[in-house]
This record gives structure tokens, sequence and C-alpha cells, in this order.
């Protein structure tokens, strides 16, 4: 075939990258494009045809969460490329059920070869199979090797935080990476006089809304705003609304963070489970402080003083406690956040009190109990729906299988229908070639043959269509969405912890309309 073009995939996620360690060269991108392309060049069938790589730097295999591998399907599916190429399964998958649907049904369907170089795999070698309990026992592995990697990254992690290292992340406002030593931070002069000031502020009498009308009256820029004036094209504060300004909670979140003593802060959040994304909040008493780990911004002692006038409630009215829907609440008409007031007892959009004049001022909600309660009422639903669609999954797995191997099947025998049809039609052409057939009849048979050929056609890429949607039409309940429910389905009311495991944000519409955007939306998405 002249116009086969290979397609590589080449991945790199953040747990092969740097961690305090030499870089493991065998995983880097370099070397993984040299591998392949080496690959390539030495291969008697495949050498001459032209490539087109797909990298995914930063991202796990245990999902397909993937922009490079997501437009690689595309292109894929739509049949531009005839052979896939990866340095091993992991690169491509390290979940083996996907891996599994990957190798047996998608690509033979879709007529792609699959090379796997370090695990010896070409799937040509195992045309009407599927590798075999090899490729199986591979993709286990891959899938123990993700889990394993995950515990021994949340170890290293949690080693270099009581070292005083920043492990993950960006460093707070206010400071730099410190270029000289990696996972240690150090001042940004500019950020940190605005940090100072809001200190200096606060100790002088000055109220936390007072000091956010300053700040946006002198048009410095909020913490996100600074950040992305810094760092062009980073991903982090991608989705801040433009009208986004300087609030009582943005102020309050400079003033709450002890990192400004000079001490390093860890192990605020902690995760679920290996290989889930998901966090919760840890107590205090279990988060890892290290003390002058940096250059400080303030002392201690103005940090405790600040925070017991932020405790006493006199120089503010909003409520400070860890309250279910804290930092979730948005408002419908400006897309900022919400934060509850005291004297009101609901959520009232910050904007309308750092912004004079602003419509957000007539944006609230319901009181807050009736609020939690529907969110409470919503969750328990929501829960209630995932028990039945893993009931559920198991069938719908099968049958698609089922399916899916059915419609493989009857697209090759329409193939091969269609590869006869040629045979014949040349057939007569030679008959006419010879004067054994006229014109008229090599023509009438020719436009039965095409006619044919065309509807067999028409039936292969309506089969094809199918296929795609039955591959996008996934009701697989997600092992990371099942723990989440299996930790809150106990919970008798609504709290922090379980709120945010499942609520992305709660919009405040203008009238008091009440909208949920949930974490997990797949499977209300699914029909």
């Amino acid at each position: 075939m002249d116009n086969i073009r290979i397609a590589i995939y080449i991945r790199l996620s953040l747990a092969d990258e740097d961690t305090g360690r030499k870089k493991d060269e065998s995983n880097s991108i370099v070397n993984q494009r040299n591998l392949i392309h080496r690959f390539l060049d030495n291969h008697k069938e495949l050498s001459l045809y032209p490539r087109t790589e797909f990298v995914d730097d930063g991202f796990t295999g245990t999902n397909t969460d993937r922009p490079a591998y997501q437009n690689m399907m595309e292109q894929l599916k739509a049949g531009k490329f005839q052979v896939l190429v990866t340095k091993d399964f992991s690169r491509a998958h390290r979940d083996y059920l996907e891996m599994g649907e990957m190798i047996e049904y998608l690509l033979p369907f879709l007529g792609v070869r699959y090379i796997a170089i370090n695990d010896g795999y070409d799937s040509k070698d195992y045309v009407g199979t599927t590798g075999g309990l090899d490729v199986v026992m591979r993709a286990i592995v891959y899938d123990a090797y993700s889990k394993d990697m995950s515990l021994k990254e949340s170890t290293a992690k949690k080693l270099g935080q009581k070292k005083g290292r920043r492990v993950a992340g960006y460093p707070a406002y206010g400071y730099i990476r410190d270029p000289k030593n990696i996972g240690m931070d150090i001042l940004d002069p500019e950020a940190a006089q605005v940090v100072r000031r809001a200190f200096d502020m606060v100790l002088s009498g000055v109220r936390m809304t007072d000091i956010a009308r300053v700040f946006n009256a002198e048009g410095i820029p909020t913490p996100s705003e600074y950040f992305r004036l810094k760092n062009p094209g980073t991903r982090k504060y991608g989705y801040t609304s433009d009208k986004h300004a300087w609030s009582v909670n943005t102020v309050r979140q400079i003033l709450e963070r002890y990192v400004y003593t000079g001490a390093s802060v860890g192990g605020v959040r902690k995760q679920l489970g290996p290989c889930i994304k998901s966090t919760v909040s840890q107590k205090k008493d279990d988060w890892i402080i290290v003390p002058d780990m940096h250059e400080a911004i303030i002392t201690v002692d103005e940090w405790e003083k600040v925070q017991g006038i932020i405790k006493s409630g006199a120089e503010r009215a909003y409520v400070n406690e860890l309250y279910p829907l804290k930092s979730l609440v948005f408002c419908g008409n400006c897309g900022r956040h919400m934060i509850k007031y005291k004297t009101s007892n609901r959520f009232n959009c910050r904007h309308g009190a750092s912004v004079d004049g602003s419509p957000c001022q007539h944006v609230r909600s319901m009181k807050i109990p009736e609020l939690n309660k529907l969110v409470y009422d919503a969750i328990r639903d929501y829960m209630g729906l995932l028990d039945s669609k893993k009931k559920e999954s198991a069938i719908f797995r099968k049958e698609k299988s089922t399916a899916i191997r059915n419609k493989v099947l009857s697209s090759a025998q329409m193939q091969e229908r269609i590869e006869k049809l040629k045979k014949d039609k040349l057939k007569y052409y030679e008959k006419f070639s010879s004067s054994n057939l006229s014109k008229e009849g090599y023509l009438r048979e020719k436009k039965v043959i095409d006619d044919e050929i065309a509807s067999l056609e028409e039936e292969i890429s309506a089969a094809r269509i199918h296929i795609m949607k039955m591959e996008e039409d996934s009701q697989e309940v997600t092992s990371e969405l099942e723990a989440i429910c299996k930790l809150y389905k106990d919970e008798e009311e609504l709290t922090y912890e379980m709120a945010h495991a499942f609520v992305d944000k709660i919009i405040i519409h203008v009238g008091g309309e009440v909208e949920i955007v949930w974490r997990f939306k797949d499977i209300f998405t699914q029909q």
C-alpha cells in the first residue's frame, strides 16, 4: 500500500519526571522518540512511509484524558493513519481493560496495525486473535505497576515535605522557584510587597473589605492575574473570569497562609487511593510544617496577631469556619465565588462588597440550611444513580463487546464480498476485451456489480460509525468515583469533605435558581 501513514505515540507521565531523583532517561520523550524512529528506520516494510508524532508530556497512562492521545484517536478513526507505534503497551494504556478493548476491537476494526516495540508485539502477527495470554498479562502487570508507582510517589512526596521541600505545584503568591535549588522557593519582591502591605494594613486596623477596595482602586493584579502575567501560556488559572477582582476572600487567603512566616507547609490534602486523583482535606495537626525554609515576609508573631484579629470577627461580617459549601458557590452574573455572611445566612456575591455599584449586589442564594439540604439530597440521588450504573456496567460491557465483535465480523464478510465482486467485474471486462461479451452486456453487468459494491461500502461505513459510537458511550463507573461513594455513603448530613468530593461548583443564577456542576459528569450524560 502506497498510502500508508504511521502514527507515533509518545507519553511521559509526571511520575516519570524529576521527583528529587535523576530522571529515568529510558522513559524520556527524547529517548522514546529515538527508539521508535530507529526501529522504523530499520524496518524493511515500514521505513519509507511518512510518520506523525503525537506527544503527551506529563500525563498519566491510567486514563485517556490526554490531549495528544485524543487527537490521535480521532485521526485514526478518520482513517488518516494505518499504523500505530508506541514504545510499549504502557505508553498507550496502563489500564488492562482499556488496553484489551483497544487491541481486540477498535484498532482491528479501523484497520490499524499496532506495534509495541519493547513488548515485541505486532498485530500483523496476530491476525484473527487478540495476542493471547501474554498480552493480557503484560497489561495487568502495567496496571499493578501504576498503582505501585502511585504509592511510591506519594511516599517520596511526603519525605520531601518533611525535608521542607515543595514537591508539587507552584510557589505561593509572593515567592518564585529558586533556579539554583529544585523544590525550594525565593522571594518575589513585587508580590511580596503586596503581601507585606496586606498584613500591615490589618495590623493597623484596616478591614479586609477596605483592603480589597484599595487594591482594586489601585489596579493591583490579583494573585491569579499576577500568576498569568508572569507565566503566560500556563493552564493554571486558565478559567479565571476576566472580571476577577480583589475581594475579602482573596485578602483572607493571603493573611491565613503560614508559609509567609518562612515555613514550608505540606500535607494539606490527602489522596483517596493509588491512581485516584481526588483528595480530601486533612486536619491542621496532620500538616507537615518545617520552619525557616525560605525568607520570611512576616514574623510568626505578626501572623498569630492577624489570625487573632480574623477569628475575633471584629473586622468582618462573613463566616470563616469550614462550612460544607465553602468556595463552591459562584455568582451566575459574574462567575465569581460567593461568600457566606453572618447577618443574612445566605451566600452573596463578594464582588458586590468590594466594587461599588456592582449588579452582583442583587445576586443571593436561598438560606444556607435549605441550600445544604438541596445539595445533600442531590448527592444522595447521584450515589443512587451510581449503584444502578454499577449493576448495568458488567452487562453493558458484555453486550458492547458482543455487538462490536458482530459488527467487525459482519464488516469483514462484506469486505470479502466486495473483493469477490471486484474480481467478477474484472472477469466481465476480460470477456468484453476478448469479444466474448457485448459492450451493452458488459455495462449492464458492471452496473449491477458497482451498485452492490456501493451498497456494501455504505453498510461498512455505517458499521464503522456505529462501533465508534459504542466505544464513546462507555458506562463504566470509574474506580475514583466508586471510592468516593464508599467513603461518604454513611454520611447523614452534608459535610465539607462530602460536598467537595462530588461537586465542582454551585451556580446561583439571577432569581435564585440553583445549578449544580458535578465533578463526575459521565454517568449523567450517557444514554
